[in-house]
């Protein structure tokens, strides 16, 4: 199995997530099954011992979140050279923003639905997709999977399968935190992300936006950071997203 949190600890952390949304861990499963054979037939999957690999010796981390400070605070990362030599982690519908600025993310983390035509052109380019399964996306996963041509890799929230790992994390954006941990890093700078203000529409997301649920993911997403936090990572948010 390919647990990299620590299962002990990775459980209450998704018993707190299913008292704040409405989870199916069955769903989740089922959807991480699913990913499972559908990786096992591609020739372009990779490990998290590859991943590891693959960024070892990195220091730092940047991860674009998707708030409506996400222009503003890559204006800023590019000003400060926060980009340089960091690890470029994209959440989802952020990708669209970075690769219009010419900007090709080393990784991208995605459950499908941001726009799929930019997600699989930064696949094409060489970032790592790692592709989350949950219950409500089955169909995307089904679907989509195809289209990425690029290293993949798959995440899962419940019981990890061949290919998917649970790295922890739920929301991209604090998931790409995990990634980031699980790979070794301990400072991570955070762009585009507002977990605390009002919530906000991304621009590279294709799904109606829920307000209610938005908010309730933003405040699972800010406890997820905290439990980081206290394994030791340093968060610096970029911009005046986050107090």
């Amino acid at each position: 199995m390919s647990w990299v949190i620590d299962p002990s600890e990775w459980k209450p952390l998704y018993n707190y997530i299913k008292s704040r949304l409405n989870l199916s861990f069955d769903r989740d499963q089922e959807s991480t099954d699913l990913l499972s054979r559908l990786l096992e037939n591609r020739d372009n999957i990779i490990e998290y011992d590859e991943l590891r690999e693959a960024y070892e010796g990195r220091n730092r981390a940047l991860i674009f979140g998707c708030s409506h400070s996400l222009a503003r605070d890559l204006r800023k990362a590019v000003e400060t050279n926060v980009l340089r030599d960091a690890l470029l982690i994209a959440a989802d519908g952020s990708t669209s923003l970075l690769l219009s600025h010419g900007i090709y993310p080393d990784i991208v983390v995605t459950d499908l639905d941001g726009y799929i035509y930019d997600l699989a052109r930064a696949s094409h380019q060489g970032s790592i997709t790692v592709i989350h399964a949950h219950g409500d996306n089955m169909h995307r996963i089904n679907r989509f999977i195809g289209e990425f041509k690029g290293p993949l890799i798959g995440s899962t929230q419940v019981e990890p399968r061949p290919h998917v790992y649970n790295f922890g994390g739920f929301t991209d954006g604090d998931r790409a935190a995990f990634i980031a941990y699980a790979i070794g890093i301990r400072e991570i700078y955070l762009a585009g992300f507002n977990l605390y203000g009002e919530p906000s529409i991304c621009p590279g997301k294709i799904v109606p936006f829920n307000k209610r649920l938005k908010k309730a993911k933003l405040e699972v997403a800010s406890y997820m950071l905290k439990y980081l936090t206290g394994k030791g990572v340093s968060f610096k948010y970029i911009g005046e997203g986050v107090d």
